[in-house]
């Protein structure tokens, strides 16, 4: 039985992962892919369960181990996964923790509230567009008039991501698979390389490299476009690792 259960394939859902460990607390970690699950520290007092978990599966993995405490360190834009698990919480009366990355400012961008409206104005906006959002928002980049040509995707390096990127219609030549976050020089090499005048991005915060991202396209003279985070309610990464180290779960 699991004292603590975490969701997240996230930079601080590992720190959380590896802070629980090493404190030999008795715990499940629950990420939706195997390359999450590679980069997740099991063994010893933390096991490891993969797979994408609807609100009635994460309820029955609460009911089977009666953790002291659910933690969502969940992607800042993951909000159906996220939604899933308070419900579930909700319902099986189980402590819900809700982390919350820390946000960077993003003056000088253009901001949008939802995806849709981004790529809408991608439609009427010339240029070639460097997408920095992942696979599952590349569906909607596909309706982009001359998307094949037009945009670039940086996705996680996974076979099923890219077979599916491939399979929307995007050459495999416009398609890279890498593990970030990167450096400035990095994200200017890569804009350089595509010769890109947009650069797509969520507003990822220091743990995602949204600083180095902007520093990048402000240095080759680059639009940005930014979706906006929704609003929550939680705690920091600190404090959830102080929870940890004091047992306050």
């Amino acid at each position: 039985m699991a004292e603590v259960i975490l969701f997240g394939g996230t930079t601080e859902g590992r720190e959380i992962a590896e802070l629980l460990k090493a404190e030999n607390i008795s715990s499940l970690a629950c990420v939706a892919t195997e390359y999450g699950e590679s980069l997740c520290p099991a063994g010893g007092s933390l096991a490891v369960n993969c797979g994408r978990l609807g609100e009635g599966e994460i309820a029955a993995l609460i009911n089977e181990h009666q953790p002291k405490c659910v933690i969502d360190a969940t992607h800042p834009y993951a909000f159906g996964v996220s939604e899933n698990i308070s419900l579930a919480c909700s319902k099986t009366k189980a402590k819900y923790v809700r982390v919350l990355r820390e946000a960077c400012s993003g003056d000088g961008c253009a901001e949008f509230d939802s995806l849709e409206e981004l790529v809408d104005w991608l439609k009427t906006t010339p240029g070639i567009v460097f997408s920095t959002l992942g696979v599952k928002e590349a569906s909607l980049f596909a309706s982009v008039p001359d998307f094949e040509n037009r945009v670039w995707l940086r996705i996680l390096p996974s076979a099923e991501g890219l077979s599916s990127c491939i399979g929307l219609g995007f050459p495999p030549k416009h398609i890279i698979c890498m593990q970030g976050p990167f450096s400035e020089e990095m994200n200017r090499a890569m804009l350089s390389f595509t010769k890109a005048n947009i650069l797509v991005t969520k507003e990822s915060g220091p743990a995602g490299g949204f600083p180095e991202k902007l520093s990048a396209a402000k240095a080759m003279g680059v639009t940005v476009a930014v979706l906006r985070r929704k609003e929550e309610s939680g705690v920091s990464l600190e404090e959830v690792k102080k929870m940890i180290k004091e047992r306050k779960l």
